[in-house]
């Protein structure tokens, strides 16, 4: 490249300093970013008379009986545990967390079509 770039300059004439500013001045086509959809997000919370961690196993359970896949959990922070999962392109997170001997669920679904989300959202809802 460093040859061909000499080349040049020596042949037709230019200054090093025109041929770099020439190349960092020419414009660059940025490809646009297309969204394929406005993602809806519906959530809702309870307050359980069970261990949060039970809480989580629990979630876990749910989302596995709709058929969600990836499904994941984080039990390493002491006040709340995490379920989350992926059914094809919806996403869903349960959050239990301790509160006075009791806890405190909070459930998210996020996804493009509202009535599956808000159909996910409540069938979660609704079995813990």
């Amino acid at each position: 490249m460093f040859l061909v770039l000499v080349y040049g300059i020596v042949n037709y004439g230019e200054t090093f300093s025109s041929v770099v500013i020439n190349y960092f001045a020419s414009p660059v086509e940025v490809p646009e970013l297309t969204k394929t959809y406005t993602p809806h997000l519906w959530s809702d919370f309870k307050v359980l008379e069970i261990d949060a961690e039970l809480c989580a196993m629990k979630g876990k359970n749910i989302l596995e009986s709709l058929s969600f896949k990836t499904i994941n959990r984080n039990l390493k922070y002491d006040k709340a545990k995490y379920v989350y999962g992926k059914f094809n392109d919806n996403r869903a997170s349960i959050t239990c967390a301790k509160l006075d001997g009791k806890t405190f669920v909070y459930t998210s679904v996020a996804g493009p079509d509202v009535a599956l989300v808000k159909k996910l959202r409540n069938e979660i809802v609704w079995k813990l």
